[in-house]
């Protein structure tokens, strides 16, 4: 992250890295969505959950982008990417949670802008950010460093003109010491969004790092029938901060790299330490086996 980055980041609240990905990456990235997307009819996909599908589903965990494996799990510390990271979080980090959007074919009760965020009381109860008081999604700079809560990835699989819709912030609003006003906050045409908001454009293979302090939202798409907007993202938080309510089990997904699974380990002020890691093993451990056991008695009631 250079010295200009650094700036524009510190300015607005987001920077650019273009050409994140690699034609292969984005080709291997996108036949995987559009086959998961075939089967499964949901406009997001991915672990940002906040309630449970039914009554089957795993509290502790959720479905994830990584179980779509090939470059998926590379997301997890893309080089292009982890030194953004690191230079924004510090040394020890975590992934939060994923998700993809694919704007195209949300249904249209979806297709407004939720400015979200924004401010160092970004959060609570009337904010899509978390019903908290913002703890999780600060943002300040001091004695040369950065410090941020939820930093999301947003990776583009498209291209996207500012006039199509997609990714939006109010930029400096991280360093607000005044919430959004209401009034601002929902637009469900581009016509109707406030002249301080800035829609940004992106090629595909470019990935837009922002702080989740930052008043943000997506822009009602009204690009060409025949394109659209396919974004994945990855949000990740220092060691000891969450936003997510699940947790990854990297038991999950067997072609993890060491420091991969090290990235999946739920919060704590320990991070990636050997005194905690195989409390956290045994943790997911436990899981399977209680995945097992269940899937034994649905056998046993099946067949009595």
């Amino acid at each position: 992250m250079n010295e200009e980055e650094q700036y524009l980041f510190d300015l607005r609240g987001f920077v650019v890295v273009r050409n994140a990905l690699t034609p292969t990456q984005i080709n291997d990235l996108s036949q995987r969505l559009e086959a998961h997307y075939a089967n499964n009819k949901a406009a997001i996909l991915g672990s940002d959950r906040t309630v449970l599908g039914n009554h089957a589903s795993d509290a502790w965990s959720a479905p994830s982008l990584l179980e779509l494996g090939g470059f998926y799990l590379d997301l997890i510390d893309l080089p292009a990417i982890k030194p953004y990271l690191t230079k924004l979080l510090g040394d020890h980090y975590r992934l939060d949670h994923d998700y993809a959007k694919i704007d195209s074919k949300m249904p249209d009760r979806e297709k407004t802008l939720y400015l979200h965020g924004g401010g160092q009381g970004a959060g609570g109860p009337a904010d899509l950010v978390g019903p908290s008081d913002g703890g999780q999604c600060f943002y300040r700079y001091s004695n040369g460093r950065f410090f941020n809560g939820l930093v999301a990835v947003a990776f583009e699989l498209d291209d996207v003109q500012a006039s199509d819709g997609g990714f939006a912030c109010v930029p400096g609003s991280h360093k607000s010491n005044i919430g959004l006003p209401n009034v601002w906050r929902h637009s469900k045409t581009q016509a109707e969004l406030p002249d301080f908001v800035q829609r940004i454009a992106a090629s595909a293979g470019d990935a837009i790092i922002f702080t989740e302090a930052c008043a943000h939202g997506t822009v009602p798409w009204e690009g060409p029938p025949d394109r659209e907007r396919r974004t994945l993202f990855y949000k990740y938080c220092p060691h000891a901060v969450a936003w997510s309510p699940c947790y990854y089990n990297a038991n999950n997904y067997p072609d993890l790299t060491e420091e991969q699974r090290q990235l999946l380990m739920p919060p704590s002020a320990y991070g990636p330490h050997a005194a905690t890691q195989h409390i956290w093993q045994r943790a997911q451990d436990e899981q399977l086996e209680l995945q097992r056991l269940r899937a034994e008695l649905a056998k046993t009631r099946t067949s009595d």
